[in-house]
Order: structure tokens, then sequence, then C-alpha cells
């Protein structure tokens, strides 16, 4: 497999080097200068051919396709179907065993304080992920799932919900558990919503699931309501409160709603007085049924995305009254892959290829595919390559990393929400980055979001006027500007070969007029020539090097820059001075 912008930019890159070095060999003869080999050519083109090679390895690593029977399915029952069902081996997990990855807890140095709600689904299919859970940094676990019968109201199956070890590590860290209630499709919701014995039994199910297992409640995940269940739906809601509240009056009920209410299916005057917490699926947006690539988890849509994103979802609940604090925004742990009809970005769909979870992205894509961009609209992580598999054709990935959650509950909190959800647990072992951005995020009220920063007090527009708000204003501007550069580096492709002409050409001219002795005395009669045209030639170089990533590192670059401009300076100036001597 290869990245489409990566086939241009190794040629590209490999001429560029080539044509520093050539011009610098150029120039050295033209001063008289003759000891110089190609070795240090040589040597600078290795990582490109191992780039290219490494990108090649990658074509099998993305080449199932297992969409087929998901298009339409919803995303929850989507994931089980995958992973979960009739899946004893999914081809697409990290294998911890086999690599340097730790399954194991982030450990932080400081105790949180958690101030919001961190809420997460635990699917069955994790197992032994409460052995590796980071308790500190989560509020409630909701383990997915009874899954309904809808013509019964018993479950298919509750999985390894009373298991001891999870329950127990639950209860000993003192967080919520929640047991998630399931049903997809509109054919199954209705025949259950009108079913008033089912109703009955589920209700009676669970009172005496809750009661053995000492639960906090459950959280209701019914998809595909259509308009005409609304009220049905909104009843059952209410007696599943109204009953579970007599055994516990503190019982909890949680419901999910869609990104989306495509439907209008919720009665919000009946269910706001009693669903302690809304939890709206922040995700597929852009999907298995999506005519052109795009962001799982848009915060803004701008002018090249579809007007349905985070921060319209957040409104829509908010404006039909749900007060902000029985808000959760789900976010998710996963990214959506395509195959395009090019490598652009937001490009047209060939095919639908699946979901694949943070911590396989990861492992996958973030060492393998040189350029996975970032979109300053929708704030989320793509990358674009070519397969080289029975014919070349475009790939396309969306996905958030910790940068975009990081921004993403910036939004949450510039909402005054109740806190962040995560579909799912378990989809980031092996990796501690997206613990790391919960533990500074959501230990403290500061907002920074779009320009507008909040200090400390939730709910309230305060900018304190002091030291803390300059340095916010700061990052503010910083954050602008990052934003900006990386925009800028979408047109990578275009900036190189413009580097290129410029090289080739300004480079050719200037060797060339370096021949004539009166220009080598007009270009290096005084010190200051001397400095500012190796600080130029210096600077351009540690560019080139660090944007064709054979300089990995910015501040070994900047010091190699120092050491290499003393030097040349001072050999610059004896070679002047030696030939200065021989002019007649």
């Amino acid at each position: 497999m290869k990245n489409e912008n990566n086939t241009w930019f190794s040629e590209i890159k490999w001429c560029l080097l080539v044509c520093c070095f050539f011009f610098t060999l150029c120039s050295s003869y033209a001063l008289g200068n003759k000891d110089i080999t190609q070795s240090e050519i040589i040597k600078s083109t290795k990582k490109n051919f191992k780039d290219f090679k490494r990108a090649k390895s990658l074509k099998t690593i993305f080449y199932h396709n297992d969409s087929v029977k998901l298009v339409n399915k919803f995303i929850h029952q989507q994931h089980e179907l995958v992973k979960g069902k009739g899946k004893k081996i999914y081809p697409y997990k990290s294998e911890y065993d086999k690599s340097s990855l730790k399954n194991i807890a982030y450990n932080a140095s400081t105790k949180y304080k958690l101030e919001y709600e961190v809420f997460g689904w635990y699917p069955y299919w994790e197992q032994d992920l409460y052995k590796s859970l980071n308790y500190s940094l989560l509020t409630t676990v909701a383990y997915f799932s009874y899954d309904i019968d809808p013509e019964t109201g018993n479950p298919k199956t509750v999985q390894d919900w009373d298991s001891e070890p999870l329950l127990d590590s639950i209860k000993t860290n003192g967080v919520r558990f929640l047991l998630t209630i399931t049903c997809f499709g509109n054919s199954d919701n209705q025949m259950f919503l009108k079913n008033d014995l089912a109703i009955k039994n589920l209700i009676a199910q669970l009172k005496s699931l809750l009661q053995k297992t000492g639960a906090n409640g459950v959280c209701v995940d019914f998809e595909g309501i259509s308009s005409s269940q609304k009220s049905d739906y909104g009843k059952f809601i209410g007696l599943l409160g109204k009953e579970l509240r007599k055994s516990d009056s503190e019982c909890l009920i949680y419901i999910t709603v869609p990104s989306v209410d495509w439907q209008a299916s919720l009665d919000f005057d009946v269910l706001i007085p009693v669903v302690d917490v809304f939890v709206i699926m922040g995700y597929d947006y852009y999907g298995s049924d999506s005519d052109v690539a795009g962001p799982t988890a848009p915060s803004e849509s701008g002018e090249i995305w579809e007007p349905f994103n985070l921060t319209n979802s957040i409104d829509y609940y908010l404006n039909n009254g749900v007060p902000a604090d029985k808000l959760i925004m789900a976010l998710p742990y996963y990214g959506v892959i395509w195959d395009t009809h090019t490598g652009e970005k937001g490009a047209k769909v060939k095919d639908f290829i699946g979901y694949r979870d943070y911590s396989y992205l990861k492992e996958n894509l973030e060492n393998k595919i040189e350029s996975v961009m970032y979109d300053s609209v929708s704030q989320t992580a793509w990358c674009s390559y070519v397969l080289d598999n029975e014919g070349s054709y475009f790939r396309q990935c969306w996905f958030d990393n910790d940068s975009t959650i990081s921004a993403k509950i910036n939004l949450i909190k510039y909402k005054n929400l109740k806190g962040m959800g995560i579909w799912a647990l378990g989809y980031d072992r092996g990796y501690n980055d997206l613990w790391k951005v919960i533990a500074e995020k959501l230990t403290n009220k500061d907002v920074l979001y779009n320009n507008c920063y909040k200090k400390g007090i939730a709910g309230k527009d305060v900018v304190n006027l002091t030291a803390d708000s300059d340095t916010a204003v700061i990052k503010t501007k910083l954050n602008i500007i990052e934003n900006l550069l990386q925009e800028v580096t979408d047109y990578k492709t275009i900036l190189l070969f413009i580097m290129a002409f410029v090289v080739l050409f300004g480079g050719l001219g200037f060797v060339i007029a370096l021949f004539y002795p009166d220009t080598r005395g007009l270009f290096f009669s005084k010190m200051a020539y001397k400095i500012y045209y190796v600080s130029l030639v210096l600077l351009s170089l540690v560019v080139i090097l660090r944007w064709t990533d054979v300089i990995n590192d910015l501040s070994i670059a900047l010091i190699l820059g120092f050491i290499m401009g003393a030097v040349a300076i001072w050999f610059i100036n004896k070679i002047i001075e030696k030939l200065n001597k021989n002019m007649p």
C-alpha cells in the first residue's frame, strides 16, 4: 500500500535533497572547495526508500471489508455484530501479548478530582477490561448489554453482567454501575412498546437484577424509534422510572438519544422529569451510509460538511428544554474507513470498509501512514492512502485522537454540559493518551474554546483580567496559528513543488553567478553578508530536513543548525579570504 501523497512526497523529497546537495557541491566548487563526496546524498535518500517499503507492507492491514451486512444497522449494533456476536476471532484487535503495548491502567502522579461526569459503556466483548480500567477518571460505567427479546421482555442475553470480579472492581472503586438495555430497529421497538406484558416482564426482570447486583440503575439504549412510537416510548420510560424507584428511590435512569433526531421521536415534556441523564451519541455523523468520507464526530461543519455536528446536536437538546446538567455528549473511541474515488479530503465514497478502534488505528496508522492530517473545521484527524492490491485504489480514514478529543471536551465544557461519554471503554487499550486528556481537561472548570475563555466558574462567561487571562488569550492565538499551519500542511505537495522550483532555478542561477569574481566580491565583501547568506541557506536546509523527516526533533535541528552555521561561517570566511588573495 502507498499513500497517494506519499508517492509524490517521496519523489519530491528525493529531488529536493539531491538538488540541495548538488548545489552545495557546485557552490563549494565555485568557492574553491572540491573535496565533497556523494555519501551524504546516498545516506539521505535511504529513509525515503524505507518509508516506501513500509507503506507497501501496509496493504494487508486494511484490506478486509466487513461492511456487507452492516450498512443498515445502528452504530452500537454494528460494533456488537462485528466485535461480539459470532466473532470468536476479530481480525482488527491489537495483539497486546505480541507487542510492546501495556494493557494496564493509567496511573497518574496526581490524585484527580473530576469536576464533570465521565460515563463509559463497558461492552461485554472486552471481557477482562475491568482489570485495567482507570476508575479514578470514571464516574459511571454502563455494562453493554441486556438485549431485549421484544416478544417477551426477557433478555436474549445479559452476558457477564453479574460477574463477581467485575462488580467487585467497580464497587470497590466507588464508580456508579448501570445496566444498558438495548432494542434496535423500528420493528423490534414497535413490537415491544405495544406489548404491555413484555414491558411488565422486563421491569420485573430489571428489579431482580438490580437488587441482586446492587447496581445504581439502567441506561436505556433504544435505537430506531419512529415518530409514531413517540408516545409509547415516553410512557415506557415514565413507567420504568416509576416502578424501579419504588424499590430504590435513588435508581438512576439514563437514556441514549441520537445525534440527529430525524424521526422527532422524543417527547421531551414526558421524558425530562423522569430521566436523570440524556446521553447524546455524538458519532456516526459520517459512517456506513455516507456518500463522502468525513468526520465521525465533527465539532463544526463550516461550508464543507453537512450541517449536522456536535454543536448543533447539543443546541437541539438545549432548545428542547433539556437542562445542560442533564446532558452528556458521548464521543467515539474509534474511526471509520472507506474506499474513495480520489485522495482528496471528503472524497466521494466508493465503498464502506468498516470501523476500527482507537488502539488499532494508533498502532497501525500513526507510525506507518506519513501524513495523518487535521481538519480544523470539524476538529478531526484523517488520512488518505493508496492500496496496491489487484489494482490501485484510494482509501480514507477519519478518527479522533488525543488532540481532537481534547478540542471536543472543550466544547462540552463551553456548553456547560454534565460531562462526556465514551463509546467504548477498552477501545484504547494499551494507550494512555485519551486518559491523560480527561485528567487534564475534566478536573477543572477552565474553558478555552473558539476564542472564548472561561475561568473556573461553570455557567458564567467570566474573563479574569489577570496574567491567567493573558496566558489564555495567548494560548488561543497559538491554537489558531496551529490550525492555520495544519491547513497549510494539507497543501504540502504544492508547497514542495514550489520549493523544488525555487531550489532548482534560484539555486542554479546563484551557483552560476558565483563563478564570477565580482559577484563573489559583492556577496562576501562584508561579514554581515556572509552571515545573512549562510543563515538563509541553513534555515532552508533545516526546514527541508524537518519537513522531509530526515530530522524529527526540532530541538536537535536547531542545535545542529547553530553548530553548522558557526562552522560554515568560519570555513566560508577562510575560503573567501584565500580567493581574494589570488584575485588580480
